[in-house]
């Protein structure tokens, strides 16, 4: 671990240079406190920090008080030495916000004792921070997994849902317009039939990355179930929507999948939320518009509104 000492008297840096030294330390030495705060500013500075009381330039208070106001400051430990005659110096120190205080002239095993507290304190916080970034980082995956079709990567009901209230509020506050796509694939049973639910699971997989590679990001695509999707589109109304959907349909029927020579097609039905509508009134029409478009022949596109 490193060391900063700063101590302005000779003598003194030298002989705490050279126990540091001895004890395992890699010390970086100053002669006055404002070269030990040009260091302390430096990234990857010291986190052990010993420093004098009195000394030119900024004095060893000064410097903790400066360090702890700093966010990055908070994580140094930091012993104060003095030979002065100051009256409570020990609870002035530690008031300024060191952590330790240690008279001089000090002795050399009161010193390493308490030198290794501060190394144990700083790997315990460090033990702990990494702890707590590999939580942070697991409560994260946690959440994109609660909301992700497992087969498909793409958003599953429970993300839709949240995002769809979100999506819907905004476009009522803001008037602008917002539509759902909702897309069957065509004959899908006789997929899984004939060939099997892995090829099946292959179609669904190659379709879901069709349509995440002609989204805008803005727009939201979910596995709703089976061989259901929907699209959440912000910002568009039902004819840029319609837009999206045959260029969806077009490239799903002239575009075989690897999975099946079977030839596949999907239908689609459109819909744009309404002044006043409820965002399940509007799940319906778009149902309702897709059960449509299977009833017309499949392979097509139906707007709620036509």
């Amino acid at each position: 671990m490193n060391v900063l000492i700063a101590e302005d008297d000779a003598p003194s840096r030298l002989m705490l240079h050279s126990m540091l030294t001895k004890w395992g330390y890699a010390v970086t030495a100053a002669g006055d406190g404002d070269e030990a705060w040009r260091i302390l500013g430096e990234p990857g500075s010291e986190m052990l920090v010993i420093l004098d009381w009195m000394m030119p330039g900024i004095e060893g208070p000064e410097i903790v008080r400066r360090l702890r106001a700093m966010a990055e400051g908070k994580r140094h430990y930091i012993i104060i030495m003095t030979s002065s005659c100051i009256e409570d110096a020990a609870a002035l120190a530690l008031d300024a916000g060191a952590d330790d205080f240690i008279n001089k002239p000090f002795d050399s095993n009161e010193l390493r004792a308490r030198v290794a507290v501060g190394r144990r304190v700083i790997l315990l916080h460090q033990n702990l921070m990494d702890k707590l970034h590999k939580l942070e980082a697991a409560t994260e995956t946690i959440s994109r997994l609660a909301g992700t079709d497992e087969l498909t990567g793409l958003h599953n009901r429970r993300s839709f849902n949240e995002n769809f209230t979100l999506a819907a509020s905004a476009a009522r506050r803001n008037g602008y317009p917002l539509s759902l796509i909702s897309i069957d694939l065509d004959h899908f049973k006789k997929v899984n039939d004939t060939l099997g639910h892995d090829v099946g699971d292959l179609v669904l997989t190659e379709f879901s990355a069709l349509i995440a590679g002609m989204m805008r990001a803005e727009d939201l695509a979910v596995r709703w179930g089976g061989e259901e999707f929907i699209i959440l589109l912000s910002h568009s109304n039902e004819n840029a929507a319609a837009t999206l959907a045959e260029r969806i349909r077009s490239a799903f029927e002239r575009t075989p999948t690897s999975a099946t020579p079977l030839p596949m097609t999907a239908s689609f039905g459109v819909a744009q939320l309404r002044v006043g509508e409820k965002q399940d009134d509007l799940v319906k029409r778009t149902d309702l518009a897709l059960y449509r478009a299977k009833h017309e022949g499949r392979n097509r596109i139906v707007l709620s509104g036509s």
